[in-house]
Formats: structure tokens, C-alpha cells, sequence
């Protein structure tokens, strides 16, 4: 096309059309932050490249490139605050939250470039090369095993988002970050695994980039040409505090937890779009599973659209409401944004810790937005540990006297035969509880069972009525509770022998669960995990950590009598410090406010320090982020400078 172009004297006039639709001059000025808008990845990068590419080969031409290298550079690299697209935690930002919907779109862009320019002169820095293969590794690791948890899914509760595997090849084809492997043997196994399933269902929504099979399958023939092999599912837990999110990962399936904060929206609503999602965010737990062996699915997870009581999504404590109630009011509240929900806490803690990428924990102080139901408020923590997670809950409470409070444990489709037989026989003893997809409920709250054959909703994008069947394990908070709590644990892929043997004997011991702390021990993996929402004022249980100076998140693991592994979290990003910034009205209600309109949104993280009080004299070797204030017989303390909701962890030995 452009050899005709020059033939008929049209070269030039395409070539400044072409830049002048793709706004290709953007990329002269150096870039002043990291960071660009996850759209621009999306819907510029292909035609900016193509303006430049078909310039004729002159100096302008060759500075065009390299501008336009540059600007994908910086694009990259992490951005700071709320700012796209990408995070040093492996979130990708659009609307000011981790977005996956929207990241797909931009890493089209993003993968495609880097490959493109790898192995020339204009290849990108290896900290923008990094940032995106960890964006990705990341995705991969809460996807399970293509699909988006619905947590994450945005405003497309749908069950159908995916992350898209031709990124993973394409970073795989680029090389490693550092340029000296022409192949990255992490990106080529990670992609060999997602498109090793060809039977997997491609009804994929319409913003994902499309790949054809062929496609895939030329990649992955060249791949293991060279000798790679798809990777085992991912083992461990990850933290990430840009998206409010834990998850704990064994076997083929994966625990979701999420919240929000005072920076982190709970849903994101449209007039057209997650009508009923408000809870999405409020403390949920997903469990993704399969057997053992099987693709993990939404389907295979017990999750259809079909039926599903929005107001039961699993882990969270809500207040269960008819849908008419539910459904998202939506405005235009300001100039800032349009006809949108993104509603807020005012609370900072919210988030969750990661101990050597293995084990971990979640805290969250829930308090809802007054534009709903303002008096609703809870302390909510995960404790992930190996294949167990015990869900703690206190200081339930709020004034609707209208209708119950409750904390779902699971809501669960009932789909075919084999899963009616199982519900038309069951027995649950009150603590012990398998479903009918191997996931095991240790629950000592008193609870109540429900199996609704049908169940009735409606479609989270029409509000057309839906049905299914389905069962339900809740506690029932009653109305207007005060001082609510509850606890159970979560054994997934287990049976009923194993959970009766667990029952008598829980390999768990709560230490404390009220407002100031959720701590829980495991004897068996020696680990105790601390979730504090407040500063405490007295000892701590557990022996071993006696004091902290704030609210923070800790896990201790005894490795032996002489040496143990402190992790250590602000779950608190601060991107300001003080009361949260709300505006009230004369009723002194919180207004709602759009996130756009917020003076801080592209802040950095700021520091916090977190000074730690351990028993007994140990040797620590410091870092950055770790210094020892002081060391004698009775205790060691240590002051952790904490930013990004990230975990720091150090060894103590005597």
C-alpha cells in the first residue's frame, strides 16, 4: 500500500492524515511521570506506530521512533497512585482501580510494542519489560483458570471476562527483560498452560481482543519446538494492595478475597450494566475449584447468572435486601465524571498481607456508603494458611430494622443431576459441611441452610428475571444487629471423612476476634496470623509478637526454636493522611462524590512506619525497608517502613 501511495503522489498527504487521526505528535514531549491512560495502550498504539512506520526512511522518521519508543517506555513503567495502567504490585489501572476488563484492551497494545521493538534499538526499558510480564504473571495467578474472579470482573459480573493468552506470547517472543534470553521461559510456560485446555468455551465479550486458534497454536508449536513446556497451575498466595485483594492458590484452585477503602471503590455501576453489584467488594471470598485435574471454570466453581441472589455473594456481610432496593441508583454527580457509581469507604484499612508468597491474610474495616445504608459497618479478616482459610467476623452491626443481616458462606449453583441427587440426600451436622463441588465448611456459628429449587433474580445488565437453582449456607446476623460475629474455616477439595476428622480436632485456634484484632494460630504449619485494626494497648496473644504502634497487618512463621519469618503489612496506602475526605450534608451524611473529583488520586504511596515489639533478643540482618531499634535479653523491636499495601518480611535468628 505505500509503494502505491508513492506512485500516485499520495504518500505524504496519508502519512499526515494518518498522524494527525492517531495524534502521533503526542509522543514528542518527554514524559513527566510514569505512566499512561490504559486506553491510550488500547485504541492508539497501532495507528500511531503505522503513521510513523509508513514514513519514508529520513531522520524525522528515525526521531519519530524514537519518541514513540519513549512514550511506550514510560507507558509502562509503574504508575504512581491511581494513575494508569500499571502497578508495582501487578495491577492494571483503569477508572482509578484494578480493572482486568479494561487491561485486556490496553495490553494488546502494551505486548504487541515490546515485542515489536525487542531486540532493536528501541526496545523499551527492562523495568517497562518487567512491569508488564509481572502485570501479566499476576493476572494469571487470580484468573482461574482464564476467567476474571467476579470480584474483579468490573461492571461485567457476567462470568465471562478472561485474560487473553496471546500476551503471554507474545512477551514470551520479545525476550526477557534484561535482553539477554530470546525467549522468556516464564512468559512461554505460562501461555503453554492457559491455551493447553482446547475445549474451554470461547464465549468471550465483545471487549476482548479476538485470537484465532490457529493463531495460538502456530505460537505454541514454535514454542515447544524450542523445548518449553507448559508450566503446573500456580502455587502460593499473592497481596495485592492496589486492588484490595488476597489470594491463596494450591491444588487447581484459588480463594478471591476482596474489599475496599477510602481509594479503592467498592463497584463500579452504569445505567446498563452490574445493576445489583453493590456487595462485590464488601469483604467477599470466591472459591474457584474443579477436580483436581479438571479446567476451572466459573461453571465448574458453582457460579451461573442464572438465579443468583446477588445479595449472597459469598464471604460477605450484608444486608439482605429485595432488588428492587438493591439496584444501583445511578447519577451524574459531578463534572467530573457521568452517568456512574463508584461509591467509597471512608476507612483506610482494607487489605491484605503475603508471607513469601505462600501463606497470608486479609483485614478489612467495612463500613458502608451513606447514600445506601450508612450504619453498616463490620471487621472482616482471611487467614490463609496452606489449604485452609479461616473467615473471622466481629462488631457486626447496623439500624436496619427492615430486613436480616447476613454473612454467606457459600451460594452455590445446582446445575445437574448428579448435584440434585446430592442435595435431595444431604445431611449437614450444623459444624460440618461439604458441598456438592468437594469444598469442605468447618462452620462452630450457628447457621442456617437454604435450597431454593428455584431461586429467582434478575440479569445484571437488563434487570430481566432470571431463575436457577440454588443453595445457600448463611448466618443470620438478624435485624439491626449489634455486636455481630461469626467464624467458620474453608477447606476446599476435601471430603466428608476429612472434615468430621477436622471437626473434632480444627488444626486452627482463634486468639482474639473483637474490634481491636483478628489473630489466629495453626499449631500444625506453626504460623500465627495478626490482623489488626487498631493500635493494641496491651500484650498481644501468641507469645512471640508483643507489641505493635499502629494497625497493620503480621504473620510470624516458627521455623524453628532459633529462627522464625516476619512479614509485616500497612494494608493503609495513604495516598493522604488524616480523616478521610468526605463532604457531609446538613444531615451529616456523606455526599457521594465521583473518584475523578479527588485532589489525590495520582499521589504516591506514602511511607508509614510500623514498629514491631518480638519477645526475646534475635539478630536481624537489616534492609531499606528494616531496622532494629533496639536489642536486649526481654525483646528485639523493629521499625518497618511500609508504602504500596506491600509486604516486608524479614528472618530472625538467635
Amino acid at each position: 500500500m505505500k509503494d502505491v501511495l508513492r506512485e500516485t503522489g499520495k504518500l505524504q498527504e496519508a502519512e499526515r492524515t494518518l498522524r494527525w487521526y492517531a495524534i502521533t505528535n503526542e509522543v514528542y514531549p518527554k514524559p513527566e511521570v510514569n505512566g499512561i491512560d490504559m486506553d491510550s495502550f488500547n485504541t492508539q498504539t497501532t495507528g500511531r506506530i503505522a503513521s510513523i512506520l509508513m514514513m519514508e526512511d529520513t531522520p524525522e522518521k528515525l526521531q519519530y521512533l524514537r519518541s514513540f519508543s519513549r512514550w511506550i517506555d514510560f507507558g509502562c513503567r509503574p504508575a504512581l497512585g491511581l494513575s494508569g495502567s500499571f502497578k508495582v504490585d501487578g495491577g492494571a489501572f483503569h477508572h482509578r482501580n484494578n480493572y482486568p476488563a479494561y487491561a485486556v484492551g490496553g495490553l494488546d497494545g502494551a505486548t504487541n510494542m515490546i515485542y515489536l521493538f525487542s531486540r532493536t534499538e528501541f526496545a523499551v526499558s527492562e523495568l517497562a519489560h518487567e512491569t508488564v510480564k509481572n502485570v501479566l504473571l499476576t493476572m494469571r495467578f487470580y484468573c482461574n483458570k482464564l476467567n476474571f474472579p467476579l470480584s474483579m470482573s468490573g461492571r461485567h459480573p457476567d462470568g465471562k471476562g478472561k485474560l487473553v493468552p496471546m500476551h503471554f506470547a507474545m512477551m514470551a517472543l520479545a525476550g526477557s527483560p534484561d535482553g539477554k534470553e530470546e525467549y522468556d521461559s516464564e512468559m512461554a510456560s505460562s501461555y503453554l498452560r492457559l491455551i493447553s485446555d482446547p475445549s474451554i468455551e470461547n464465549d468471550s465479550p465483545e471487549y476482548m481482543p479476538k485470537v484465532s486458534n490457529a493463531e495460538e497454536r502456530k505460537v505454541a508449536k514454535r514454542l515447544v519446538e524450542k523445548g518449553f513446556r507448559p508450566e503446573p497451575d500456580p502455587q502460593g498466595n499473592i497481596a495485592m494492595g492496589y486492588g484490595c485483594v488476597s489470594v491463596q492458590r494450591r491444588s487447581n484452585w484459588s480463594a478471591v478475597a476482596r474489599g475496599h477503602s477510602r481509594y479503592l471503590w467498592a463497584a463500579e455501576h452504569y445505567l446498563g450494566a452490574n445493576l445489583y453489584g453493590r456487595y462485590l467488594a464488601h469483604g467477599s471470598l470466591q472459591i474457584l475449584t474443579a477436580a483436581p485435574g479438571q479446567t476451572v471454570t466459573p461453571a465448574t466453581s458453582g457460579w451461573q447468572q442464572e438465579g443468583f441472589d446477588w445479595n449472597r455473594i459469598p464471604g460477605v456481610t450484608s444486608i439482605h435486601l429485595p432488588l428492587e432496593q438493591l439496584q444501583a441508583k445511578v447519577l451524574n454527580v459531578d463534572s467530573y465524571s457521568g452517568m456512574e457509581e463508584m461509591l467509597y469507604s471512608d476507612e483506610a484499612f482494607a487489605g491484605g498481607l503475603s508471607q513469601q508468597k505462600m501463606n497470608g491474610n486479609f483485614g478489612m474495616k467495612l463500613h458502608e456508603h451513606d447514600k445506601y445504608n450508612g450504619s453498616h459497618r463490620a471487621r472482616k479478616s482471611y487467614h490463609f494458611i496452606d489449604g485452609m482459610i479461616v473467615c473471622l467476623g466481629s462488631d457486626i452491626e447496623n439500624t436496619n430494622t427492615e430486613f436480616p443481616t447476613e454473612t454467606t458462606i457459600f451460594q452455590l449453583a445446582v446445575t445437574d443431576k448428579a448435584g440434585h441427587d446430592y442435595w435431595k440426600n444431604y445431611q449437614g451436622d450444623k459444624k460440618v459441611w461439604v458441598d456438592h463441588l468437594g469444598t469442605g465448611y468447618y462452620v462452630p456459628t450457628p447457621i442456617r441452610f437454604e435450597k431454593n429449587f428455584p431461586q429467582y433474580s434478575r440479569m445484571q445488565n437488563t434487570g430481566k428475571e432470571t431463575k436457577g437453582d440454588w443453595v445457600s449456607l448463611v448466618v443470620d446476623h438478624g435485624k439491626a444487629p449489634k455486636n455481630g460475629s461469626y467464624e467458620y474455616a474453608v477447606l476446599p477439595q476435601t471430603n466428608e471423612t476429612l472434615m468430621k476428622k477436622f471437626a473434632k480436632k480444627p488444626t486452627y485456634k482463634v486468639l482474639q476476634q473483637d474490634r481491636n484484632a483478628h489473630i489466629v494460630e495453626s499449631v500444625s504449619e506453626q504460623i500465627i496470623s495478626y490482623v489488626l485494626f487498631e493500635t493494641p494497648e496491651t500484650t498481644l496473644p501468641g507469645g512471640l509478637l508483643q507489641r505493635v504502634d499502629t494497625s497493620c497487618l503480621v504473620m510470624i512463621h516458627k521455623g524453628s526454636a532459633d529462627k522464625i519469618k516476619l512479614t509485616v503489612a500497612q494494608p493503609d496506602l495513604a495516598l493522604y493522611r488524616g480523616p478521610s475526605d468526605e463532604a457531609f450534608d446538613k444531615d451529616g451524611k456523606r455526599i457521594e462524590r465521583s473518584i475523578y473529583s479527588r485532589p489525590w488520586i495520582e499521589n504516591a504511596s506514602s511511607e508509614i512506619p510500623v514498629t514491631v515489639t518480638i519477645k526475646g533478643q534475635w539478630n536481624v540482618e537489616e534492609t531499606p525497608f528494616c531496622k532494629v531499634i533496639s536489642s536486649d535479653k526481654k525483646q528485639t523491636v523493629l521499625q518497618f517502613s511500609c508504602k504500596d499495601g506491600a509486604s516486608f518480611e524479614v528472618e530472625l535468628r538467635r
